[in-house]
């Protein structure tokens, strides 16, 4: 049957006939399956060589598990741990050594067991030079994975640390037997090789897929929790942006819709049948200032441009309450975040003032900033289909134009954007992290991190290492709480990137749908237990 809003809709618009739809049908809805709407990439199920997003992770823990799970309750203290394919670990009287056993009933889609074999070679690829791994940065404590029997395997660690169990845990348990022929260094070169030798271990298997629309997934009937999953189907199709999302939510086409934004929201709300939520996440959006560019050298030109972007009038525009400003990586939803720092305000003449200082002047008289002869011209990329990011991209160029900086936006697809951040081959990026809430912020600010790295902003402060190694060698997570309230105070004053918001995570579902339950961790958090009423 036709929805009561689709119908409405429909009749409003009078597209009906244009659609095709034909006369409401009195069919009983499949309760069996659901359809989701969500942007992702799923170009392959190997982890390790796909793009590092929150969508793709979502939707590959679907398929493969962890050894432990992380929940999401990082804004009381430190993460604390589930069981995944570990039911039980215990550490070393030293904290070197992590064993872990593993669930006897948990096995491949092709029957297979997963055993500690899985378990190392999953370490050994993760750790593979010839891959490379996006967090391969979290392994590099890990300097043995032994396996004691087929139940059994133990992590040696080079030093005991506060991120043991987060670096035992990121990342997946790929199949051995199914995945080991490849040799590592032809992964990356054939994506969809994975595709035709997939086995999973997950609640779901993946029965179908049409490239860059749709996958389906099929109910895993060999999983190790009774009753789940509690759908046979589940179709995930992927759109545009979140008004084509939006589009096919209020048309009735999908049931689900995640990764709205704020527009998206204020059409949904109220909508009979449907129902809206706004949640935390782990993410916060940022532009990151290339310090290899002669513009953003020095922390004085760096906090310029904070002051004179405008952040607030960002968050009011383009989220109408669903984002705020933020003002550090640890943001504010998390247990270390320093309540203390208070955003860099929008004042256009300090900001002038500062720059003057930092000796850009406008000698020719232009209306364009100089210094050493060099204009304060640039490129400001952000991803292709980021329609929220590229919004601010315009807010930005204006921002700095009023002061004399001339920032000209560019859209660039994602992956060739990333690869030239990675490479330090751009002026300066707004991107997006989801923060590892292990805190471990060595990947994206230790200069180690620069060399093809996510320290996109080549930025390096032997003060900032001395801070995050520290806080990596402690035991007690909340022992190096001072650490971080340091480093945080000094990402703020030196601005190798400004924090430009902190959103709120928009998904809409119907409400005849339970047990739906998305979190910072995952669009598709518990999906196994999604079901019809």
């Amino acid at each position: 049957m036709i929805p009561v809003v689709a119908m409405r809709l429909l009749a409003a618009a009078g597209l009906a006939a244009i659609l095709g739809w034909g006369c409401a049908s009195d069919t009983p809805r499949d309760t069996t399956r659901l359809t989701v709407g969500m942007r992702f990439e799923y170009p392959t199920p190997n982890e390790l060589i796909g793009p590092p997003t929150l969508s793709y992770s979502a939707i590959s823990n679907q398929f493969f598990l962890p050894l432990m799970a992380e929940q999401p309750d990082f804004r009381d203290g430190p993460p604390t741990w589930a069981p995944g394919l570990a039911t039980d670990w215990e550490f070393s009287e030293d904290r070197l050594q992590l064993t872990v056993r593993l669930r006897q009933d948990a096995r491949w889609s092709d029957g297979e067991p997963v055993t500690a074999e899985d378990v190392r070679f999953s370490w050994l690829a993760q750790t593979d030079p010839d891959i490379p791994w996006s967090y391969s940065l979290y392994k590099e404590s890990i300097t043995d994975v032994e396996v004691v029997d087929a139940g059994t395997v133990r992590f040696h660690f080079d030093a005991a640390g506060p991120t043991a169990l987060a670096d035992v845990s990121t990342g997946l348990i790929l199949p051995k037997h199914a995945w080991e022929p490849r040799p590592f260094a032809e992964w990356r070169g054939d994506p969809g090789w994975f595709f035709e030798h997939l086995v999973t271990s997950g609640p779901f298997l993946l029965e179908n897929r049409t490239s860059g629309q749709e996958l389906v997934l099929g109910r895993n009937p060999d999983y190790f929790e009774d009753g789940l999953p509690r759908l046979e189907r589940v179709v995930l199709r992927t759109a545009s942006d979140g008004a084509a999302l939006t589009n096919l939510l209020l048309a009735g086409e999908i049931d689900v819709a995640t990764g709205l934004g704020a527009t998206d929201a204020q059409r949904i709300t109220n909508q009979p049948g449907l129902r809206l939520i706004a949640y935390s996440n782990r993410q916060f959006t940022f532009v990151s200032w290339n310090t290899r560019r002669p513009w953003f050298q020095d922390a004085k030109t760096r906090r310029a441009l904070a002051m004179a972007i405008n952040r607030q009038a960002m968050v009011d525009t383009i989220w109408h309450g669903y984002a705020e400003v933020g003002n550090s990586p640890v943001i504010s939803s998390v247990w270390a975040h320093d309540a203390g720092l208070e955003p860099w305000p929008h004042d256009p003449r300090a900001a002038r003032d500062l720059l003057a200082a930092a000796g850009w002047t406008d000698g020719d008289g232009d209306g364009i900033l100089e210094r050493d002869g060099v204009p304060f011209r640039f490129e400001l990329a952000t991803f292709a289909g980021a329609p929220a990011r590229w919004d601010a991209m315009q807010m930005i160029q204006a921002d700095l134009r009023a002061i004399g900086i001339d920032a000209q936006p560019r859209r660039v697809e994602p992956g060739a954007l990333i690869q030239r951040m990675r490479d330090k081959d751009f002026d300066a990026a707004a991107s997006a992290f989801a923060i590892d809430t292990s805190l471990d912020l060595r990947y994206a600010f230790h200069s180690r991190s620069i060399p093809g790295g996510d320290n996109y902003a080549a930025y390096a402060n032997p003060e900032l290492d001395r801070l995050l190694d520290s806080f990596a060698t402690r035991l007690d997570p909340s022992a190096g709480l001072e650490d971080l309230h340091r480093l945080q105070r000094i990402l703020h004053d030196d601005q190798p990137i400004l924090v430009l918001w902190e959103p709120l995570t928009l998904a809409a579902f119907n409400e005849e749908l339970e047990s739906v339950e998305p979190n910072a961790l995952s669009p598709l958090a518990n999906l196994q237990e999604w079901a019809w009423r």
